[in-house]
């Protein structure tokens, strides 16, 4: 997974970044995902002051999520858990349709909706 880092306003050090490639790891295990755009934003004069917002381009639409806290790590909790949700949506949607797409053989028959008696 491709991850591009935009930090406005605030020193993001080594520790950090590597604590957000580790979640965002996690996420791979969910979905694949071919690349991520984080945007952590600082802003002294605002209430919630940091800010987070996550691009990640997959498989069919592309998901993203934004979220504010009062911490960096408040903001991003916030951001990976709508993440996981509509990730978990996702596959649930396509769980869902699988099944009510699964056709049976013995009711796709010509005959199926006959029953034996009135057929004679």
């Amino acid at each position: 997974m491709n991850i591009k880092f935009r930090v406005r306003g605030l020193n993001a050090h080594a520790n950090l970044r590597r604590w957000l490639e580790q979640q965002l790891e996690r996420l791979q295990s969910l979905i694949p995902v071919t690349s991520a755009e984080v945007v952590l934003d600082h802003q002294r004069d605002a209430a919630p002051a940091f800010g987070a917002h996550v691009h990640l381009a997959v498989p069919g639409p592309d998901i993203h999520a934004t979220a504010h806290g009062h911490t960096m790590q408040a903001a991003w909790l916030k951001v990976f858990k709508n993440l996981k949700g509509q990730i978990e949506r996702r596959k649930t949607k396509q769980v869902t349709r699988a099944k009510t797409n699964r056709q049976h053989p013995a009711l796709t028959s010509r005959w199926s909706g006959v029953s034996a008696t009135s057929r004679a």
